[in-house]
């Protein structure tokens, strides 16, 4: 595996770290240079000379601002060593879709946070933790917002201070973050700033076009993600980086899908399906059934909709899940009305005990009142119910909640008494 090296040697050069140290805690303490001055005992006409390159006494003035600052400087070289390397490997691991070696690696800096704490290092623990709560949302589902802004309120402080490669690992998190965000302006903003500053980082660019490529998903501009989840794709197979080359693929299928090429996005799926024996991340199958799946049932394939959907249910997540939904769907669009209530009585049952999730129930529910030909008072009822849970899956299930809303639509018209045919003006012949 390609070991991507960083290090912390940049920041001290010069007494650099403490130069940007200092500068920071003013910010931050609403100090002025006079007063550190007066607290670390410096006459103000020695700190005059002492910013002019090359007087000999400027480290010794910085070294008593430091202390009086409480910001360390003597850390010892084997701690910036072993950082740099833990970070690297953490990096590396993320880049290849290692979640239990980035999780080791990320707990490793976390476990020696007091020998980086009130120093320069602080930068790359910081960049570390966006990193990781960043690429964690693939593997939980769940966005930890508050370790995500603790970590920018910090690095937003230093973005001018940093390394090349660390600035650069920055814009391309803050462009994933802001995709979380849904914020298209930033996204736009940081996108570019990756791309720019990615022509210097060729070893990383493969990993910051997918992550472009994201970003711009999020915000709903399908057209670039697919160009630079295209400009990914190849790059990330030649560094053998499988396990990223399966999302990247899936994420292709993904956009073509929404952008209405079905058979493109089928054809990416079963390339996926040969790759799954390379890759070591079992929700890249799953993802892949899934993609496939809907693909069919777009077309409205449903027989062999149902037999991806139930795969996913038998092998993967070896319970009902979110794909009971499309189960449930396909059963009845195929007049199996019977086997979707018995299904249906399962997913109550699992429900009543906290084994499945209330908000795929209620759409489930929907269709049953619906194809069981409930009243339309009891429809839209369960229609209602099911809307309100919606916002928590709405990005995975686009396609079947535009469906649940055309079949209540077109009920709704049905229902709406029609118009009485009235002359207008323009029938009126002359």
């Amino acid at each position: 595996m390609t070991i991507y090296d960083f290090s912390c040697g940049y920041y001290f050069k010069d007494h650099y770290d403490i130069i940007v140290m200092v500068e920071y805690l003013k910010k931050l303490r609403g100090l002025t240079q006079k007063d550190i001055n007066e607290s670390a005992d410096i006459p103000k006409s020695n700190f005059r000379r002492a910013q002019l390159k090359g007087f000999s006494g400027s480290g010794d003035m910085l070294e008593r601002m430091a202390e009086v600052l409480n910001i360390q400087t003597k850390i010892d070289p084997s701690t910036i060593v072993s950082f740099d390397e833990n970070f690297s490997r953490f990096y590396t691991s993320v880049c290849f879709s290692k979640v239990n070696d980035f999780k080791k690696y990320y707990d490793a800096s976390t476990a020696n946070l007091p020998l980086y704490q009130n120093s320069i290092l602080m930068i790359q623990y910081y960049l570390e933790q966006l990193i990781y709560y960043i690429s964690e949302v693939n593997y939980t589902n769940v966005i930890a917002w508050e370790k995500l802004d603790e970590s920018i309120e910090f690095l937003k402080n230093f973005v001018d201070k940093m390394s090349n490669e660390h600035r650069f690992l920055y814009y391309e998190y803050m462009t994933c973050y802001y995709g979380f965000k849904k914020d298209r302006e930033k996204v736009v903003h940081y996108a570019r700033l990756t791309i720019y500053m990615g022509a210097n980082f060729i070893d990383f660019e493969p990993t910051a076009n997918y992550h472009v490529s994201f970003a711009y998903s999020m915000i709903g501009d399908y057209i670039n993600a697919l160009i630079y989840a295209n400009k990914a794709l190849p790059r990330l197979e030649e560094q053998l980086n499988y396990n990223k080359a399966v999302y990247c693929r899936i994420n292709i299928a993904t956009f073509y899908k929404k952008l209405g090429n079905i058979d493109e996005a089928k054809k990416l799926l079963r390339k996926n399906l040969v790759y799954m024996t390379f890759t070591d991340v079992q929700r890249n199958t799953r993802v892949t059934y899934l993609n496939y799946a809907d693909c069919l049932l777009m077309e409205k394939k449903y027989e062999e909709a149902l037999k991806y959907y139930n795969m996913i249910e038998k092998e993967q997540t070896k319970k009902p899940d979110y794909e009971a939904i499309m189960i449930a769907y396909c059963m009845y669009s195929l007049k199996q009305a019977d086997n979707a209530n018995a299904y249906i009585e399962i997913l109550d049952r699992l429900n009543a005990a906290n084994q499945y999730a209330s908000e795929y129930l209620s759409l489930i529910h929907f269709f049953k009142a619906y194809f069981n030909r409930l009243s339309y008072k009891e429809i839209e009822a369960a229609f209602k119910l099911a809307e309100t849970q919606m916002e928590v899956y709405k990005f995975r299930a686009q396609y079947i909640l535009d469906v649940a809303r055309d079949l209540m639509d077109e009920l709704a018209n049905k229902k709406a008494p029609k118009p009485s045919r009235m002359l207008s003006d323009e029938s009126v012949m002359i």
